[in-house]
């Protein structure tokens, strides 16, 4: 569907709808707001504009989304207002619809914009100047009082500067529109990224590059607007070309559509700089120089049809092999309403959401505590009936025997008395009280009135404990949403991991597509910044190791471009990650051949496919003979599998010969709460995380046996290694109760179930996790603590590393281990610049390589960095305080242990005489700013395989 159908369809849809828009709208203005029929009106009417405003914005006129929300403000209006007031509504809410019409009939006439605003301006609740101004870039038309995009008035520049990617914000910015450009440029970056993978897969069509259009038209008037010179002025030259594009439909140029997606990531990562959350990118002149190529060449008219440049698709007349093997990429699925689908925002300082963070947890404490204090209370209470129970037994025991023994003197008096008239009663017949009688009738009745009192008390406690559960509900939602404060969306992470796909895809002369799913899914902050790198270590391992070559793949009669799925999920507090590939799988025979070379598995002993996929976890394992930083799925696996088990988690590899590998992480989804099963041994409580937990056994369904002196759990037909929670902890008594009297946990850590023998299983719930406090940090096992609802403590363990430490100390003086382990780390990396931006973004680019990076500012800090240091290059600037470039070059050839290291000089000299200086001191590459990061990557691995 190309522009001029959009605007068809959405002029023809407020049309349609304009009677309707009337009709709601006499309603609206005449009913008395105390009539049913009042509500339906504003109902009707609120409700069809906010749907024509959300149609608008899937189409990419997010303008008319901005004139849809002015619009139902004033209806909102009119309905507050008194009745004789809200005629003063009837020309703006009547008159709206006409404009929207002529502006979408009219897209070309700026003149039906300003019409439109003006309009809008007019309103009772009018537009201020500002906003005014900001929609009426966002309808197309440019005000007057902005020339810094004026492309009608300068030519195209040619050569990019650095005051072209300048990103400094004008201290003088409006508020107002800076936070509309926080809520709303991320995802219109994020959205544009997404429709340039389109064109560059070959997937995208008239619509994806209308959106694209409409999205980079955008940002150029918000950041114009603000006054972000580098956004405004790469997103205006990438507009140009989208529109040459779509003025020339048919197949994108496979250059233009690789230009246009570096400068969307390009565009994202100066949007996240400029909102504090991302580096500034180093190669911005770089890509905007590209850009301009384009753009000029377009200019001059030239056409981008040489066959080097289009797209690799297969041909309407290639052989059927190719069609059979070579299908164009999947697209990325991207939805219209992710441009601008947002809700109202507020800034809130850290320190607020912190302390917010610190009462709900407190608050879920007490709720504890009072939960638990009303359970003592129902127990007393019922004790207190029973015993009153039990004291009117006795009462009525009494009052019998009081009464027997009152008969008895009665009739013994009457044997020894006379006759007269006062005794014609016999005792039966007339009852007669003394004292006693009337003291017992009395606590009689007493204890009937404390045992109804106790009654209604009862039924006050389970009142009581009714309003005690909906407080709970209601502390829980409160600490569910507080919660929220910490939780982010995976999909933030979308980008860096299509860059690296695509760098280590650069670099290995491969072709991957990775496709996300589950991106919505939220997990920890904090949990979110460590799980970057071991999903780089997978992709890049996936890439490098899984996917084999196009020839490969046509050969085995797959497509000539791999496929990576990275999926996302939650099951309850557990977050799910599965980095799947469509390539070769693992080669098993080869994996078992070279641990045994390694003496890491011994000759003879037979392994199950599962566990021989599992070796690759070990540090440094690879099945290659030469290994580099992306060569060998071992290289970097180890690190995932040691974050899995520092976050209580776990790492499951499936391998398929000829189809593909999958590698599954679970872990735990947030740090600050955590579900656990508590247990007790010798007096103390402990909390074992549920995402360990297998299974809770208790006492009498299996049965503990020791086996050549190792202690086993026998469930059904299977048997575990076991062990003594108690010993663990070291809190092994004499008096402990025999194992007949143990309960039993089933733990898996890593790809092993264990048996925990436990004295007593407590209760399962969810608990607020506590740092342990300095005192405690190195205490061995400790992950944390939880205040429990009586007032304890319990221990939250760190199994993996209480595990671990056993089988250590079980290990004989006479025992050794299978071989050396291989300890293969990764290239370091000395950074070298005064400038915190360029360290930042250097030291990210060679970390998502797979190099580690150590930082210093000048000379003298790399200097003291070497005592502690050895790295294998050397990135460093020219010109630093204390001690520049030149000098630290000189430093490192002096030394006999560092003249080897290669030293790379990145600079912004460009003249002769620097560079022959640089050679003269001992450098060994040359980089003149801007540069591109393939390029320096490039030169890097040269240099280390030197």
């Amino acid at each position: 569907m190309n522009l001029s159908d959009l605007t068809h369809a959405l002029a023809t849809e407020v049309e349609l709808v304009g009677d309707e828009l009337s009709q709601r709208l006499n309603q609206l203005l005449t009913l008395d707001e105390t009539d049913s029929a009042f509500m339906d009106a504003l109902d009707g009417y609120s409700g069809q504009v906010e749907r024509l405003g959300a149609a608008a914005e899937m189409a990419g006129f997010a303008g008319l989304l901005r004139v849809c929300a002015c619009v139902t403000e004033n209806a909102l209006a009119a309905a507050a207002a008194p009745l004789q007031q809200r005629a003063d509504f009837r020309p703006f809410l009547a008159g709206w619809p006409l404009l929207v019409v002529n502006y979408l009939r009219n897209l070309s006439d700026p003149s039906t914009a300003a019409g439109l605003v003006d309009h809008l301006r007019a309103a009772p609740l009018p537009l201020d100047q500002t906003a005014a101004g900001k929609v009426m870039h966002m309808l197309g038309a440019t005000p007057q009082s902005d020339a810094m995009l004026d492309a009608g008035s300068r030519a195209r520049a040619v050569l990019a500067s650095a005051e072209d990617v300048e990103l400094l914000i004008p201290e003088d910015v409006e508020p107002t529109l800076m936070e509309g450009f926080i809520h709303e440029a991320p995802t219109q970056t994020a959205y544009l990224t997404q429709l340039a993978r389109n064109l560059v897969a070959g997937s995208g069509d008239s619509s994806d590059l209308i959106a694209a259009k409409r999205v980079a038209h955008t940002l150029k008037g918000s950041a114009s607007i603000i006054g972000i010179r580098g956004v405004a002025v790469l997103a205006h030259h990438s507009e140009d070309i989208l529109e040459f594009l779509e003025r020339h439909p048919g197949n994108v140029p496979r250059h233009v559509a690789e230009v246009l997606l570096e400068a969307a990531y390009c565009l994202e990562q100066m949007v996240g700089y400029s909102l504090a959350n991302d580096e500034r990118p180093a190669n911005a002149q770089a890509v905007l120089q590209a850009v301009l190529d384009v753009a000029n060449r377009i200019d001059r008219g030239e056409t981008f049809d040489t066959p080097d440049e289009l797209p690799q698709r297969p041909q309407a007349d290639a052989s059927e092999l190719a069609k059979a093997t070579t299908p164009a990429p999947a697209p990325v699925k991207a939805s219209g309403n992710v441009v601008m689908a947002s809700s109202a925002a507020l800034r809130v300082p850290v320190t607020t959401v912190e302390e917010l963070f610190r009462l709900s947890g407190e608050i879920s404490v007490r709720m504890a505590a009072l939960e638990t204090r009303l359970k003592q209370t129902t127990h007393r209470s019922r004790d207190m009936l029973a015993q009153n129970l039990r004291v009117q037994k006795r009462l009525f025991e009494l009052e019998t025997l009081v009464d027997v023994r009152a008969l008895t003197m009665m009739r013994a008096h009457d044997s020894h008395g006379t006759t007269g008239a006062e005794n014609t009663f016999d005792p039966l017949e007339l009852d007669q009280y003394n004292e006693l009688h009337s003291t017992t009738h009395a606590l009689m009745e007493e204890a009937a009135d404390a045992r109804g009192i106790g009654m209604r008390l009862e039924d006050e406690i389970t009142q009581l404990q009714t309003v005690q559960l909906q407080q709970q509900r209601l502390a829980a939602d409160l600490q569910h949403l507080v919660m929220s404060t910490r939780m982010t969306a995976v999909g933030v992470l979308a980008s860096r991991l299509q860059r690296n796909v695509r760098a280590t895809c650069l670099a290995t002369g491969k072709q991957a597509e990775l496709e996300l799913s589950g991106v919505n899914i939220q997990i920890d902050g904090d949990v979110l910044n460590k799980l970057a790198d071991p999903l780089l270590h997978l992709l890049r391992n996936a890439v490098d190791h899984g996917i084999e070559t196009p020839k490969q793949r046509l050969a085995a009669g797959k497509s000539a471009s791999g496929s990576i799925v990275l999926s996302f999920d939650r099951i309850g507090q557990q977050a799910v990650v599965r980095c799947s590939d469509d390539g070769r799988g693992l080669d098993l025979d080869a994996v078992r051949n070279r641990a045994l070379e390694r003496g890491l598995i011994e000759v003879g002993h037979t392994l199950s496919d599962e566990e021989i996929a599992h070796l690759v976890f070990l540090p440094g394992f690879s099945t290659r003979d030469a290994v580099t930083e992306i060569s060998g799925r071992g290289v970097g696996l180890d690190v995932v599998r040691e974050w899995a088990v520092t976050m209580n988690g776990n790492v499951h590899i499936t391998s398929r010969p000829g189809q593909g590998c999958t590698i599954e992480l679970r872990f735990q989804a947030l740090l600050t709460t955590m579900h656990a099963l508590i247990v007790e041994v010798a007096g103390q409580r402990f909390a074992i995380p549920s995402i360990n937990v297998v299974q809770a056994v208790a006492r009498g369904l299996g049965e503990f046996t020791t086996v050549a002196s190792e202690l086993m759990f026998h469930l059904g037909k299977q048997k575990y290694s076991s062990v003594r929670l108690a010993g663990l902890a070291g809190l092994v008594s004499a008096n402990a109760p025999p194992l007949t009297e143990h309960d039993a946990v089933l733990v898996r850590i890593g790809n092993t179930v264990h048996a925990l023998a436990v004295e007593r299983l407590v209760d399962a719930r969810e608990l607020l996790i506590k740092d342990a406090g300095r005192f405690a940090k190195h205490m061995r096992g400790v992950a944390g603590m939880a205040l429990l609802g009586d007032g304890s403590v319990a221990v939250l363990l760190d199994l993996p590393q209480l595990l671990t430490a056993s089988r250590a100390t079980q290990k004989t003086s006479g025992q050794t281990t299978h071989g050396p382990r291989i300890e293969m780390p990764a290239h370091g990396v000395l950074i070298v610049d005064d400038s915190l931006s360029v360290r930042n973004s250097l030291s990210q680019l060679v970390t998502d390589a797979g190099y580690h990076a150590v930082t210093a500012r000048d000379g003298v800090e790399a200097i003291e960095a070497l005592r502690h240091f050895m790295p294998s290059l050397v990135l460093t600037d020219l010109e630093m305080p204390n001690m520049n470039g030149l000098e630290l070059t000189m430093y490192i050839r002096h030394r006999e242990d560092l003249r080897h290291l290669p030293v790379i000089m990145i600079t912004s000299r460009s003249q002769d005489k620097h560079r022959h200086q640089a050679e003269k001191a001992g450098v060994d590459g040359y980089f003149t700013k801007p540069y591109t990061d393939t390029d320096l990557l490039k030169v890097i691995r040269q240099s280390l395989a030197a």
